[in-house]
């Protein structure tokens, strides 16, 4: 169900799409709600080379307008049937980067939803990600040979790192996410036929048999000749409090 706030803005997307609709230049609108609870609206305008979506008019209007007060949330409808439409994947990825937690209203089978952005766009670009530490994602049960130095490094395949800031994240079972900062030192791409012992005691692993045995379980159809990158990683500063929340 819809908010109040919401529907209100519906209504009004749906007001400027049908008022305006010409069927050719203007045919869809889009209403964008502030945090502060003002409505900014926006129409389509299209020509030869182009032209710019209702998303696109809508966000000139609020820089113009009122570039402090953030967006909430935002919905588009189209002019010619009143109905609720989903942004295209420019306009995802624009309002994306503004902000992954702007509320879009879409419609499903059950009706209208507010979903964020960031749902609407699963393997979206998202240039913040960019500037952030690469992240090596771990099964939770190596938290403790990480913590106490006995793990220091990890074998991946087709999951590509370089030297350089990282953090380490365990998703618990619980729903839990624990980070540890970390810097990958090294990375050497090796097949797995030419593992050595030393490699597998560095990745936390007693003989060569259980490095092979772990590989065999995280990648299933290993061959002899196929190749691994054998990241190798320091932990940060904070390896006593490795800063730990819980999903969103």
């Amino acid at each position: 169900m819809l908010t109040n706030s919401l529907r209100d803005l519906v209504k009004a997307a749906t007001a400027h799409a049908v008022n305006d609709n010409d069927n050719s230049d203007h045919t869809v609108a889009t209403a964008l709600l502030t945090r502060s609870g003002r409505t900014v609206l926006g129409l389509k305008t299209s020509h030869v080379l182009g032209g710019q979506c209702g998303q696109n008019s809508a966000l000139s209007h609020h820089a113009a307008a009122c570039p402090d007060d953030p967006i909430s949330a935002i919905t588009t409808v189209h002019g010619a049937t009143g109905r609720v439409i989903s942004p295209c994947g420019k306009c995802r990825q624009e309002l994306l980067n503004l902000d992954p937690a702007i509320q879009c209203v879409v419609r499903d089978s059950s009706g209208l939803k507010a979903v964020p952005v960031s749902e609407l766009l699963p393997y979206a670009y998202d240039w913040n990600a960019v500037e952030q530490p690469q992240k090596i994602y771990m099964w939770e049960g190596y938290e403790a040979s990480i913590r106490d130095g006995s793990k220091r490094q990890t074998i991946r395949i087709d999951d590509p790192f370089h030297p350089g800031p990282a953090q380490i994240v365990f998703e618990k079972g619980n729903g839990e996410v624990v980070t540890i900062d970390a810097t990958v030192t090294s990375v050497v791409e090796t097949s797995y036929r030419e593992l050595t012992v030393e490699q597998a005691r560095r990745d936390g692993f007693a003989s060569l048999a259980e490095l092979h045995q772990a590989l065999n379980t995280h990648y299933p159809d290993l061959a002899e000749d196929d190749m691994t990158d054998v990241v190798s990683f320091e932990i940060g500063s904070n390896v006593g409090n490795g800063s730990a929340r819980s999903r969103p």
